[in-house]
């Protein structure tokens, strides 16, 4: 890891100063949140004696995006390793990563919340009502939540997909910290449209779980 941090601009010294912070490997790296990799920038400039510890702005914007763009390709179930790492690639991925925070940054109630499910609705408007929704919001690792109801358990990482958004709802995988997550804020939406009505009883079952994937698919299976 080292040699990756000199690639993108830094001293030895300061390069030095992540691995002995623990940073020896991309998964070490992409766990962290974007949070802590600012902090502990910020750890190693105060301790900087005047000697090679200064860490120039962009290669402090090309560890955060070598950070994204590791997370990401975990995400999708890709390979990720340190021989594929050079400043252009933290380039394209710092790009991509500031495309997203600007995404995250715009009015997020323009689609409103589905209406609760009860006797007298009717289930395949409900349902796309559901997935519009799911699709506009984003859950941890910025994937669309609309992934945890997808179709397909296998991802598609055969299909060429026009948009990362479409990638992102089509491949990620579903295991790890951020399906983890994700899977408990969707079944926290179905519990609260389904609540006293009676698609309740299909989702119940995976109350103690959390389980939203599994909720959802009860539901479908069912109606």
């Amino acid at each position: 890891m080292k040699a990756v941090f000199v690639r993108l601009g830094l001293t030895e010294i300061a390069a030095r100063e992540f691995t002995n912070n623990g940073i020896t490997s991309l998964d070490r790296l992409r766990v962290l949140t974007p949070e802590a990799l600012t902090q502990l920038i910020k750890q190693i400039h105060r301790h900087n004696p005047g000697a090679g510890l200064f860490i120039p702005f962009f290669s402090q914007q090309y560890v955060h995006a070598i950070r994204f763009w590791a997370n990401r390709m975990y995400i999708l179930g890709l390979p990720y390793h340190i021989e594929q790492l050079n400043e252009q690639l933290a380039n394209i991925w710092n790009e991509e990563n500031k495309a997203e925070n600007e995404a995250r940054n715009l009015p997020s109630d323009i689609i409103k919340s589905p209406d609760p499910y009860k006797k007298e609705t009717k289930w395949r408007q409900w349902k796309e009502s559901v997935v519009t929704y799911l699709n506009s919001k984003r859950g941890q690792g910025g994937i669309p939540l609309s992934c945890i109801i997808r179709d397909d358990d296998v991802p598609q990482i055969q299909i060429a997909h026009p948009t990362v958004h479409e990638q992102l709802v089509n491949c990620a995988i579903l295991h790890g910290n951020e399906f983890n997550t994700n899977n408990g804020i969707v079944y926290d939406l179905l519990q609260l449209l389904t609540l006293n009505g009676l698609a309740w009883t299909w989702k119940n079952a995976f109350q103690v779980s959390c389980d939203g994937r599994n909720a959802w698919k009860s539901l479908m299976n069912f109606y």
